[in-house]
């Protein structure tokens, strides 16, 4: 899944013509905070709620006086990983997208991107959790994990390999097919792997309609 695939419909640009007033109102109208400033094809920036306030009259034209505007952008061929990446850096409520030229395409809001990212990693498919705790990197093996998963009739829908900051251990999140999984869990710990927690069908319903609720509360303030 690509930057342009996941762009947002219907949230035109600011163009260089357009007035502070008109950029507040489009926030509000959008609940963002942000929005991109284009000069006809052209990106030129970001522009923030806090830029329009320093105005001395917001009727003015904001190319007038927005000059070096904060300029993040993804590229329209750029994989939604990066486009994740870039997020996770930015302080900002969209990520504009741009062609090989910086041509100005469209954006992307974090709903959006967390919808599709969502979508493509078969969150919203009917399944359980599995988080197994390693020691190092080296005890990640992909094909022992899988041949596990496997041999308990069940399939991997998604798997995710970080590092906890705490800890500094390696924590592998795997999302499977079958909602009952506690005769997976057993079978990782038979073969000596550490299982940090696991969340069957049941469990996870009321924690993730608690986790959306609050990601859309705080995504609306």
């Amino acid at each position: 899944m690509l930057a342009k695939d996941i762009i947002s419909e219907n949230i035109p640009p600011l163009k260089i013509k357009d007035t502070g007033a008109k950029a507040i109102e489009w926030m509000y109208e959008f609940k963002l905070s942000h929005l991109p400033l284009v000069d006809h094809q052209n990106y030129i920036g970001l522009v923030s709620e806090e830029d329009i306030l320093d105005f001395n009259d917001t009727h003015e034209q904001l190319g007038k006086f927005l000059k070096n505007l904060y300029k993040p952008f993804v590229k329209e061929t750029e994989h939604i990983y990066e486009v994740l990446r870039v997020a996770a850096n930015l302080k900002t409520t969209v990520i504009p997208v741009v062609d090989s030229e910086q041509h100005y395409i469209g954006l992307i809001t974090l709903q959006s991107l967390l919808y599709n990212f969502a979508k493509m990693s078969s969150i919203s498919e009917p399944g359980g959790v599995i988080i197994i705790e390693l020691n190092n990197k080296t005890d990640y093996v992909l094909s022992d994990i899988a041949r596990i998963v496997e041999g308990n009739d069940a399939h991997i829908l998604s798997l995710y390999f970080n590092v906890e900051p705490d800890s500094g251990k390696h924590a592998v999140t795997i999302k499977v097919d079958s909602t009952e999984i506690k005769h997976i869990v057993a079978t990782f710990e038979r073969y000596q792997y550490q299982v940090k927690a696991y969340f069957q069908e049941s469990d996870m319903v009321e924690i993730i309609k608690d986790r959306y609720d609050s990601l859309m509360n705080y995504l609306n303030i």
